[in-house]
This record gives structure tokens, sequence and C-alpha cells, in this order.
């Protein structure tokens, strides 16, 4: 299945940490961080990847080029960095390049699962969507979701404490009908809304992922996953 990376934020809290750089090529353990992302999709046979850039995306475009060198097959989907679409937009702006089905994920998660389970229980499972979470209960970020069944049946990313116990992590599963159907609204538009909406309908599949997430959003992320990487726990993670 395609796997969209939405890569063109601005990258605003990694600023101290690498000024000149969008957060797909920040450095972590010794590699730009995209490579570790890729890594995994290969690993778990996804070789169809497009990424929707923005903020420095000539740089993004020169590294990974068409990514054969990754093993993979990668095409861009572009916008202006001086207007940005917000993350529902960008996927929007993709439509053209859209397959019919589709993961998404953000080009500063680093998501250690079994993409091909998920895969099978979007599948089978017959809805639009399809979000997996991560039984959080508070510990790494605050919970956002509360699944029913093979069902999410709760998301908001204004969560009160006790209305969620799960977290979005950040690897979600799309028909591309879902997108097709907000092509008029007006932009930016953020991925939430989507969410939220699919939700309501009773259209979001769930998958509860056993393995945490990791993030370089922040500074503190990205020296965890530094750590973590360079420990040795990851290397049967990644196609390397």
């Amino acid at each position: 299945m395609q796997v969209v990376i939405i890569a063109g934020g601005l990258g605003t809290r990694l600023k101290a940490v690498a000024p000149d750089l969008p957060k797909a090529l920040v450095p972590v353990a010794g590699r730009p961080f995209i490579e570790h992302q890729l890594g995994l999709l290969k690993k778990n046979g996804l070789l169809d990847v497009l990424l929707c850039v923005g903020h420095f995306a000539d740089k993004i475009e020169r590294h990974v080029g068409d990514g054969s060198r990754f093993g993979l097959r990668v095409k861009y989907s572009y916008e202006d960095p001086a207007q940005l679409l917000g993350t529902g937009g960008a996927l929007i702006n993709a439509l053209p390049l859209l397959q019919d089905s589709f993961f998404t994920l953000y080009g500063d998660s680093y998501l250690p699962t079994d993409y091909n389970a998920i895969v099978r229980a979007f599948e089978s499972g017959g809805r639009k969507a399809l979000m997996s979470v991560y039984r959080n209960e508070g510990k790494w970020d605050k919970s956002n979701v509360r699944v029913q069944g093979d069902r999410v049946v709760f998301y908001s990313k204004a969560a009160q404490p006790g209305e969620a116990d799960c977290i979005d992590y950040g690897l979600s599963a799309y028909r591309k009908s879902v997108i097709q159907a907000y092509r008029e609204v007006t932009l930016p538009l953020d991925l939430a809304r989507l969410q939220e909406d699919l939700v309501l309908r009773g259209e979001m599949g769930a998958f509860v992922v056993p393995d945490r997430f990791y993030e370089i959003g922040k500074p503190e992320g990205l020296a965890e996953l530094e750590a973590v990487l360079k420990s040795g726990v990851m290397e049967l993670w990644e196609d390397t």
C-alpha cells in the first residue's frame, strides 16, 4: 500500500538544533531521520512513497531522489512553504498522486511496528479509514482516543483527563474517497478535522499497536530516539 509522509511543516521547535535543515534531514544516530523512516517502510515491504513537502522541499528531494537507492519508489507533492495547507490540506493537494488506499504518517514520527498487520486489519474491516492507536494512558503524551472493539468511538486533540486512554499512533489508512469529499473545503485544513468527522460517522476503524511511538518534533524527542537507535534496540525493525 502507498505510504504518504506529510513532511511540509516548518519545524519551528527544532530550529535551535538544526536551523537550516528540514526535520526529515536532521541527523539521528548518524543518518538523516528520513532514512530511518524509509528503512522501516522497506522492511515492511511498503515500497511506494509519496512525500508531501513544502519547507526545504528542494533539500529533501535532493537527498531522497526517486527513492531507488533505498529500494523504494518515491514521488513528491509540493506546496508553497509561505502558504502551507495544513496536514489535511496536504492530502487534498496530493489527490492526483494518491492511490485508492494509502497510509499516512508524519515527517517527524518513528513508528516501529508491524505495518502489514495494520494493512490486513484495514482491508478486512471494510471501513473508509483506520487509525492505529497505542494504549498510552497518558504516559508518553496526552491520550486523545477511545476504542470500542475494532472502532474508534472518541477522538479529540482537546481531550480532557479521563476522556481517553489511547493516543493516535500517527499511522492511519484511508480510502482516497475520504480525501476527495473535502476538495471544496477552505484551506488550510488539519487532518484532525477529517478524523473527527470519520469517528462521528462511525467510519474510523481502530488497530491497537503494542509498540510505543517516537517523534523528533521537539529536542527532547530527538535526543530520546537518538539514544534508543544508538543502543541497537531497533536494529531488527529497519531494513539496513
